[in-house]
């Protein structure tokens, strides 16, 4: 060491000078603290034999040969090796060697760098990635249950499988009795707990608090606590997660403090993603439930269209018939016919009635199939559908868009029919596409709708005639909403009603 001071206690790592015989000469101060041994101690030992391959591979090989045949070499180029410490233990060592002359002598200069804590972070690191990883690869198995139970099961089987922990269990709640229940566990809970307790708000516990606030919590110590729920318990340490409104997972150990931070924010994620899947579970059964209520729905509407088409319409054709011969017969005797005409009137109502319950009945069927629709030309087509008499049309911008012609020429007619109904015989209507590209209107210059009953002119049986039927407006609403499109009432330029139509699939010029 008196032959080298400076050079070796100006390096800030751990170094030793190795003479041509592989005898360590001299070392700094930094010696003892990768070693264990005091620089003096390892002055006249073999390097050999405190820096070495535990493997005896590449590395011990290529470490051999420099000693034996130092050359210049790249400081960066390093060896993975260990180096044995006076208590006879290993630690992780790189090392760096680099030869030099000295009074006509080649010597090593070796530096050693103790790696363990960066050995410690990369496998820490890959553990991390690993378990990241596995929760990815989980959470795509989970994603595809569709049963609570059975997702809780994968659930606790992840706990102990991936995160290595063997004690959890879940409790789901239990909304009629107010308590949460146990409902599936690991084989090393079954045989630490036995019978698991439920939770409710009459008891002391930490799991219901954890329900009802919904925060987290991790006891290290279960023994701290005076008030614990189970004072035998053989739980030290638990984390306690919560699952939203439908449980909690909980996780324990027999050793106080067993949790890090890995592990809580690990089990936090996991957590998170469980109630994720109950959401989506619950989700997909209320929409089959919902499913189920409108099949039975359509199936109702079905059979009344049935009725309505058959039952009803049969006797008022029959009753029609036979009104007209008594009509002609009545005419003949220059009998007067007011109250003929009157009935002739309620039997026609009653007709129109049948016409539109039928149609409003039919609206509930989905839209299947589109097809490209000019709105000038739809417009055209459903101006020489209606009665119009002296009304006039302005058709503005057209628009190409998607829809079910047939549905949507009975939605445009009724609105044309609609506005001659209120408007008189004169008004003038309008069709066009929106400013904005994103649908069309129709709107006309009559009285409008006032403020009052604009709430519920969609609404079936609403009429501001008193010889409409109610269902002219409904049966628009409802074309709309099978197109998915929102359907609003706004005022128009000249002060009547205008219907704008938006949401629509925009069509392809050249379709």
């Amino acid at each position: 060491m008196e032959r080298f001071p400076e050079a070796l206690e100006g390096i800030p790592d751990a170094v030793v000078i190795v003479d041509a015989d592989g005898v360590v000469r001299a070392g700094n101060g930094r010696v003892e603290t990768v070693l264990g041994h005091a620089p003096a101690a390892v002055e006249g030992t073999e390097f050999e034999t405190l820096v070495y391959d535990p493997d005896e591979g590449a590395a011990g090989e290529e470490l051999h040969r420099y000693v034996v045949d130092p050359e210049p070499r790249s400081m960066a180029a390093s060896l993975d090796l260990h180096a044995r410490r006076a208590d006879g233990s290993e630690v992780p060592v790189t090392l760096s060697l680099g030869p030099f002359d000295h009074d006509g002598e080649t010597y090593l200069v070796a530096t050693i760098v103790d790696v363990r804590e960066e050995r410690a972070q990369q496998a820490e690191l890959h553990r991390r990635t690993r378990t990241l990883e596995a929760l990815h690869e989980a959470t795509q198995d989970l994603l595809k249950t569709t049963d609570r139970e059975f997702a809780a099961e994968a659930a606790v089987e992840y706990v102990e499988g991936v995160l290595g922990h063997p004690i959890a269990a879940i409790w789901l709640y239990d909304e009629k009795r107010d308590l949460l229940d146990p409902v599936v566990w690991t084989d090393a809970a079954d045989e630490l707990v036995g019978d698991h307790p439920t939770f409710g708000p009459d008891g002391s516990s930490i799991s219901w608090e954890v329900f009802e606030s919904g925060d987290p919590a991790y006891v290290a110590d279960t023994h701290d606590d005076p008030e614990r729920h189970n004072p035998d318990s053989p739980i030290r340490s638990e984390l306690i997660l919560p699952l939203g409104r439908y449980g909690l997972i909980n996780v324990g150990s027999t050793e106080r403090d067993a949790f890090d931070e890995s592990d809580l924010a690990v089990a936090r994620l996991w957590a998170a993603t469980v109630t994720m899947v109950f959401v989506r579970i619950e989700r997909e059964r209320q929409l089959r439930v919902r499913e189920r209520e409108i099949a039975r729905e359509r199936d109702r509407l079905e059979e009344f269209a049935s009725l309505v088409s058959h039952d009803l319409r049969s006797p008022l054709n029959v009753a029609a018939g036979n009104l007209e011969l008594v009509r002609d017969r009545l005419r003949s005797e220059h009998e007067d016919l007011t109250e003929i005409d009157t009935v002739a009137s309620s039997l026609d109502r009653m007709e129109a009635l049948v016409e539109d319950m039928l149609t409003l009945a039919r609206q509930g069927a989905a839209i299947d199939e589109t097809e490209p629709v000019s709105l000038a030309d739809l417009a055209a087509e459903c101006w020489d559908g209606v009665d119009t008499a002296a009304a006039e049309i302005a058709v503005g911008d057209d628009l190409r868009f998607r829809a079910d012609r047939s549905r949507l020429r009975q939605a445009v007619e009724n609105l044309f029919a609609n506005a001659i109904a209120h408007a008189g015989d004169s008004v003038r209507v309008g069709v066009g596409a929106l400013p904005d590209g994103d649908g069309f209107y129709v709107e006309d210059d009559g009285p409008g709708i006032p403020d009052d009953r604009r709430q519920e002119v969609f609404d079936a049986g609403v009429s501001t005639d008193p010889a409409g039927t109610g269902f002219g407006l409904k049966i628009v609403a409802e074309v709309a909403d099978a197109h998915g499109w929102t359907l609003d009432l706004a005022d128009a330029a000249e002060g009547g009603a205008r219907f704008e139509f938006r949401g629509v699939e925009l069509a392809d010029a050249d379709a």
